[in-house]
């Protein structure tokens, strides 16, 4: 089990509306960009969620830990580097097949 302190970490907190015709899609570039993701150094864990009834506008969450700002902010470096090497940008991609997306993030406490 990786260790860090909780108070310090950073989830960073994505809601999409995504249509039942780019559903399918969505899903395969969130499993290609989650599986970069996790290999990321600071990395602690991330989920996706998806909406079982109609309480929500948004019918997918997804959520990242990183273990502090520093690791969420070297992720954010070189998610960047990569897109200008490669020219591929995931959360344009995303953009493409989403009707709405919101993006921060939070740091968490337990309750």
């Amino acid at each position: 089990m990786k260790t860090y302190d909780t108070s310090a970490a950073v989830t960073l907190i994505d809601s999409f509306v995504v249509s039942e015709s780019s559903k399918a899609e969505f899903l395969k570039l969130y499993e290609q960009t989650a599986k970069a993701i996790r290999t990321m150094p600071g990395f602690v864990e991330g989920y996706m969620y998806e909406l079982i009834d109609e309480g929500s506008r948004y019918n997918f969450v997804t959520t990242a830990v990183w273990k502090d700002r520093q690791a969420y902010e070297t992720a954010e470096q070189s998610i960047r580097a990569s897109i200008e090497k490669t020219g591929v940008n995931p959360l344009e991609a995303v953009q493409n097949l989403t009707d709405e997306i919101t993006r921060a993030t939070y740091t968490r406490s337990p309750y």
